[in-house]
């Protein structure tokens, strides 16, 4: 049970430009690695669609949605990054130990035994 997470209500601070985290890529069921593109907009809390966010959370200001710019989904003929708008209950901070470099990456290929 160590590696469950709780999923974002929203009201969480660590919402800011530029964070890594992982997101629901839109219209799958899977966690993909995130950047936060934009900073986030916070809202009062106080609608009705708003307070579904569990006991005690009705009122406190919340994120509705992030916009992410999610690694390796450039598109093929600009070769740009989009931002995509995902709802923050779908965003979860992700540990500095899951993002490394290219560079950084082990080389798996054997050995050369002339």
């Amino acid at each position: 049970w160590n590696h469950v997470m709780r999923l974002s209500t929203g009201t969480e601070g660590w919402f800011e430009k530029g964070a890594r985290v992982m997101a629901i890529f839109p219209e799958t069921t899977s966690f993909y690695r995130a950047i936060i593109s934009k900073q986030p907009a916070w809202t009062s809390g106080t609608s009705a669609e708003e307070s579904a966010g569990g006991v005690g959370n009705a009122h406190k200001p919340r994120v509705k949605e992030v916009i992410l710019k999610f690694e390796d989904d450039e598109d093929q003929e600009s070769g740009k990054t989009p931002h995509r708008r995902v709802p923050s209950r779908y965003v979860i901070p992700l540990p500095q130990q899951y993002f490394y470099e290219d560079e950084d990456d082990v080389d798996l290929t054997a050995p050369n035994t002339v």
